[in-house]
């Protein structure tokens, strides 16, 4: 198949995919990738049949590759916020500074670490001491001392 023809087929292809971002549409998005798919599968010339395995493959492989990668990441996300979150139960009781005023919700510097705070309701400036009351997963409460 000539060359041109196929580089034609390629980017109407690639048109009709991005088309389908606008304007959803299951029809658009198939016949994009269809065209897509016959440019990659006619681009090796006499040995079609050779890009349409390679293309075979790939549409296998990369969907794998892209979800065990994002798996990954969740679990990596999840053991991180839950060991962040058994990490704050350590600052219960403890004393700080508010570094921005707390309205009820701001932050606060306790031993060289600045967290996100809120308080039980009372409004808070920056610069009081706050003491930890109560930690609960991720949120941490605070009351002026």
């Amino acid at each position: 198949m000539d060359l041109a023809l196929v580089l034609v087929l390629y980017v109407i292809g690639l048109a009709l995919v991005a088309a389908e971002t606008v304007m959803p549409g299951l029809v658009i998005g198939i016949v994009g990738a269809a065209l897509v798919a016959t440019s990659v599968a006619f681009g090796f010339g006499h040995h079609w049949a050779l890009g349409t395995g390679q293309l075979a493959v790939a549409l296998v492989v990369a969907p794998l590759a892209f979800f065990t990668g994002v798996r990954r990441l969740a679990m990596k996300a999840s053991l991180t916020e839950s060991s962040f979150a058994q990490d704050l139960s350590i600052y219960d009781g403890r004393e700080g500074v508010a570094v921005t005023d707390l309205r009820p919700a701001g932050n606060a510097l306790f031993d060289g670490r600045k967290l996100d705070v809120v308080t039980a309701g009372d409004l808070i400036a920056r610069g009081r001491r706050v003491r930890v009351i109560r930690v609960e997963g991720n949120r941490v409460v605070v009351k002026a001392v």
